[in-house]
């Protein structure tokens, strides 16, 4: 069997952990002087069984790389890295190992298994998303009520297809199970009545029928994960909510979700149960699809975006057509400046090349003028030639005395 690093790293599907795992790779076998597949092919003789060898001394070799491990994750704070990005500079190394069958089992206390909590992440509040929501657009209105909803990581979120969409038509909140990739268990997630009434008006909108995608890229993939936060941020920066020197990313919807799940007092587990994290399977079996759906009810009265003010149900349907059609108006507006923009530029590329082409014609004139002209220099540089014989013969004659 060929043991490759290159393998191992196409198997990865998520970008992000790709990387992440090759910077961390790379700087291990820098440090212990050896290629990734010489370090695979070293894994596997340590497990492999010798002849007259002991227990004792075939179990020491066989934790050689743990003993490595721990010495370069040591060497990664002597030169001060925090101890979450030592650890996590060892992930890659041991997630290659797992790959091959080969898996590194950390002992128990292990420094290199320690982590330290951190608050970097912006600890984001249901406000915020209101505040960000009063200067979106429509798709990023899209955006922040279905990420508000599912709460999903954003690898799941990014790929959900149109055709995954539950009938919107049915009583909210709907159900919307997503199989996760991560954790690989279904999020038994709800759309809410404000995401459904934007999500109708969102779907009319997307003309790219060739890409199936909800947020769909430019070209056939959906948008990337870069793309997602670079909104968020700008959507943040927009709203003028203070950060902090904090970092606002999607992973801070998630957050959000489980701790308004503790603050509603629904539970931690439905949370959990609700966005696609992993539960034990005793707790597994207590919830079931109808107690979800009330959970999320409840809920979603902490997690509203635009909450309903003291009126009738009347006058709420009117207030929110009325948002809707702004919504249209706003995207056909867009539309149209892009199509200006579109035709202007069309403008501006048929006069480049108009002058491209002047500019061309205006060489070709200078060409032949300089051919026709040829002629001429040749007999001035002749008549030059004459002058310059007949200049020092007067000068002679003026020079002779007179007798």
């Amino acid at each position: 069997m060929h043991l490759s690093l290159k393998e191992f790293l196409d198997s990865i599907s998520n970008k992000h952990t790709r990387k992440e795992y090759q910077y961390g790779i790379k700087k291990f076998y820098n440090w212990f002087g050896k290629t990734p597949e010489e370090i695979l092919e070293m894994r596997k003789d340590d497990l492999t069984p010798r002849p007259d060898e002991n227990i004792v001394e075939s179990k020491h070799r066989a934790k050689r790389f743990e003993r490595e491990i721990e010495r370069f994750h040591s060497r990664l704070i002597e030169q001060g890295y925090s101890v979450n990005s030592a650890r996590t500079s060892t992930i890659g190394i041991r997630q290659l190992f797992r790959y091959y069958e080969m898996p590194i089992q950390m002992r128990t206390g292990s420094r290199v298994s320690r982590t330290v909590k951190t608050s970097k992440s912006f600890p984001l509040r249901i406000e915020h998303v209101t505040d960000m929501f009063n200067v979106a657009d429509l798709r990023e209105r899209v955006l922040l009520a279905t990420a508000t909803d599912l709460a999903l990581r954003i690898s799941d979120f990014r790929n959900i297809k149109r055709t995954d969409l539950p009938d919107l038509n049915q009583e909210p909140p709907i159900p919307f199970d997503v199989m996760t990739r991560k954790e690989d268990v279904v999020a038994h997630g709800f759309l809410s009545a404000e995401t459904i009434d934007l999500l109708k008006v969102y779907l009319k909108t997307i003309d790219n029928k060739e890409n199936p995608y909800l947020f769909p890229s430019n070209g056939e993939r959906p948008i990337s994960e870069d793309r997602i936060n670079s909104w968020l941020k700008q959507l943040a920066e927009k709203a003028g909510i203070n950060m902090q020197g904090k970092r606002l990313s999607f992973h801070c919807f998630r957050k959000m979700f489980l701790s308004a799940s503790i603050d509603s007092g629904i539970g931690l587990t439905a949370g959990k149960k609700m966005c696609g994290k992993a539960i034990p399977k005793s707790d597994d079996t207590y919830l079931t699809t109808v107690q979800l759906k009330e959970k999320f009810v409840q809920l979603k009265r902490m997690l509203t975006i635009q909450p309903a003010s003291e009126v009738d149900s009347n006058d709420r349907i009117v207030r929110l057509e009325t948002t809707i059609e702004q919504l249209q108006k706003e995207n056909v507006s867009a539309k149209t400046v892009a199509e200006v923009m579109t035709k202007k530029l069309t403008k501006l590329e048929n006069k480049i090349k108009e002058s491209e082409d002047e500019l061309k014609e205006a060489k070709n004139m200078i060409w032949k003028l300089s051919i026709q002209v040829q002629p001429f220099v040749s007999l001035y540089d002749q008549y030059k030639s004459i002058l310059k014989g007949i200049q020092p013969q007067k000068e002679t004659k003026k020079k002779q005395p007179e007798h």
